[in-house]
Formats: structure tokens, C-alpha cells, sequence
């Protein structure tokens, strides 16, 4: 009999709900359910390579535009790494990401840019420690091609936009073949 009760009290009390003063802010709203991030939508993807001082790095992105969020995966002479940006800033002209680097030799961060015309790639890379002996210039640029998605590309007229993305597709093809 007892068990019984006891059971008839956990099931009735399972569906009771703190109870709320109306006007009483020291009690939090528990009728609204927490907020919790939303996974990327990763929309536009690219492939970017640098040709500068003949390195021949390729970059390879994941863009969410409306939730502005990032993802790298490549190297810079070193290991390949998956990296998730810190910041990303989308403007009418130019997409600019920042991503960690903690885990990738003498380097804090590095800062990408992209133009959202010709597709024109530069990466700014800050270094720990600026004494250090290291071939990886702090500036190099290159170009990207569009693997997937139509939102990054800035309004232009369609024929220069369809040439503009041809060349530079070529371009970064022919580099990335040659390795």
C-alpha cells in the first residue's frame, strides 16, 4: 500500500510547476524554454589558394552568412587542421574572418579577408613571438573559387560576375594541380 502511495505522489508531483509570482522578478520564467545556439548552416564554400613567395598553400571554407560563422580547414606548412572562427564580419564588399591558432606552431591568430567581387584572398598571420625564425610571411594573398553556394558573391552584372568566377576559378585550379 505504501509503494502504491508513494508512487501515486511521484506521478502527481512530476507535473506540478514551481509556482511563479506574477511581478516577482526574483523568480526565473521557466515557461520559456532556455536559448541554445543554433548549428551553423554552412550556405557557401570555397577553395582558396596562395601562390605568394611561391608557398602554394590551399584553403578550403564553410561560410554561414546569417549567423556569421566560419570554418578552415588547411595548413600553413605544417599539419592540416579543422578550425572554427572566433569572429566573422560580412560586409557588401568583403567577408572578414578571424580564426585561432593555438595549436599550430609560433602563431595567435590569423585574420582572412575576402573580396566579394573578384574573389581576391589575403591572409594576415599575428605571431607569437615576432624574433622567432620562421618562413611564413606575415601578409600573403591569392585567390578563391566558389565550390557551393550563390550568397557570397556580391551583386554585379551577370556576365562580369560568370568571368570573373571562370577566372578565377582557372587560376586556382592550375596552382592546385601543379603540387
Amino acid at each position: 500500500m505504501k509503494t502504491v502511495l508513494l508512487t501515486t505522489i511521484v506521478i502527481v508531483c512530476a507535473g506540478c510547476r514551481p509556482v511563479i509570482h506574477v511581478g516577482d522578478d526574483s523568480q526565473p520564467d521557466m515557461s520559456t524554454p532556455s536559448q541554445v545556439p543554433a548549428a551553423p548552416k554552412f550556405s557557401e564554400q570555397l577553395v582558396c589558394v596562395i601562390d605568394d613567395y611561391g608557398l602554394g598553400l590551399q584553403h578550403m571554407y564553410r561560410l554561414d552568412m546569417v549567423q556569421r560563422q566560419a570554418e578552415f580547414v588547411g595548413g600553413f606548412g605544417q599539419r592540416i587542421v579543422a578550425l572554427r572562427s572566433q569572429a566573422m564580419r560580412v560586409d557588401s564588399d568583403v567577408v572578414s574572418v578571424t580564426f585561432p591558432m593555438s595549436e599550430i606552431g609560433n602563431y595567435a591568430q590569423f585574420k582572412v579577408t575576402i573580396q566579394r567581387d573578384d574573389l581576391s584572398y589575403g591572409v594576415e598571420v599575428v605571431k607569437l613571438d615576432e624574433q622567432a625564425d620562421d618562413p611564413l610571411p606575415a601578409r600573403m594573398s591569392g585567390r578563391c573559387s566558389i565550390l557551393d553556394g550563390r550568397g557570397f558573391l556580391a551583386v554585379q552584372p551577370e556576365g562580369t560576375q560568370v568571368r570573373q568566377t571562370l577566372k578565377n576559378h582557372d587560376k586556382a585550379m592550375a596552382v592546385a594541380t601543379t603540387f
